[in-house]
């Protein structure tokens, strides 16, 4: 791997983190910053329809943090790509929610994708999907 593409995937890597990051911290500012400002935005929470533009995409993510709980994110089986000017991540979120009896964990398949404009990662789709059942065990 050249030094050139080792940065740009760990700078990739970075802005994938800052995502979660601005998630645990319940962040809509931080998070406005992960997403690109454009029309062609995406996002599909699990279980959830998919929301275009980055104003729906936001006022989603505020309704969420609006009823959320104290949460944290670990990134399981994160595949980090990088082609040019797009990278993708795919990963296993394992949330872990505190309540009252103890802390709940639930797992989603997830891809964000990325595109670097002006030397920045922006996100222009996060797509999570509930793991129901598994088809491999490793």
């Amino acid at each position: 791997m050249s030094p050139e593409a080792y940065l740009q995937r760990k700078s990739a890597a970075r802005a994938n983190r800052a995502f979660y990051d601005a998630l645990e911290r319940l962040d809509l500012d931080a998070l406005r910053v992960c997403w690109l400002d454009d029309p062609s935005v995406k996002c599909v929470h699990p279980g959830g329809e998919l929301i275009v533009g980055p104003e729906r995409v936001l006022e989603a993510w505020r309704r969420i943090f609006e009823n959320a709980r104290p949460w944290r994110f670990e990134l399981v089986d994160l595949d980090l790509e990088v082609a040019g000017e797009m990278a993708w991540a795919n990963q296993v979120e394992r949330l872990h929610v505190v309540l009252e009896s103890g802390v709940l964990i639930a797992e989603s398949a997830a891809t964000n994708l990325w595109v670097r404009r002006e030397e920045e990662w922006k996100l222009v789709l996060h797509h999570a999907s509930p793991i129901a059942r598994r088809f491999f065990e490793d």
